[in-house]
């Protein structure tokens, strides 16, 4: 299960307050893709800022509409929603090219309210590859249909 900005739509509900979960912000308009992570019925929403973060990634402040709060800030191009939860959200993994040869990975837990980074990495162009390998097949064209495929109908179904 995977997005990256390409699913992001335009989405004005962000609060101007909750905008101070950014890094930066420049105040232009923003794209979010909105799931529900705690198994609610309510959608959180992944709201994409137009400014890099320092390091270079991109920036999703995820936002709980339903208890109007900020569950933490997300940096990187290919975010992945994990199976495995703590307090009954997913762990995220971000991915994203920071230039030249050089990627970077980091690992989000939920913890105490919000997404905490726990780890990260930079992995060279092998480490690149590998990493892929480990990862099911990335079709752009198909961003978030795993999501819905393990809510509504059974992974690899029988014709």
């Amino acid at each position: 299960m995977f997005f990256t900005a390409r699913s992001a739509k335009a989405d004005d509900t962000l609060p101007e307050e909750a905008r101070k979960g950014f890094e930066d912000d420049d105040g232009r308009p923003l794209r979010a893709v909105a799931l529900d992570l705690n198994g609610d019925g309510k959608d959180e929403k992944f709201f994409l800022s137009g400014v890099p973060s320092k390091s270079g990634g991109s920036q999703w402040v995820v936002w709980d509409e339903a208890a109007s709060t900020v569950r933490g800030l997300i940096i990187g191009s290919i975010i992945f929603i994990g199976r495995e939860t703590d307090e009954g959200f997913p762990r995220l993994e971000t991915y994203w090219k920071q230039g030249g040869d050089m990627s970077v990975v980091f690992n989000y837990t939920f913890s105490r309210g919000k997404y905490v980074r726990v780890n990260s990495r930079s992995l060279t162009v092998s480490e690149i590859n590998e990493y892929f390998r480990t990862k099911p097949p990335i079709d752009l064209d198909k961003e978030l249909a795993e999501i819905k495929a393990d809510h509504d109908t059974p992974q690899n179904p029988v014709p």
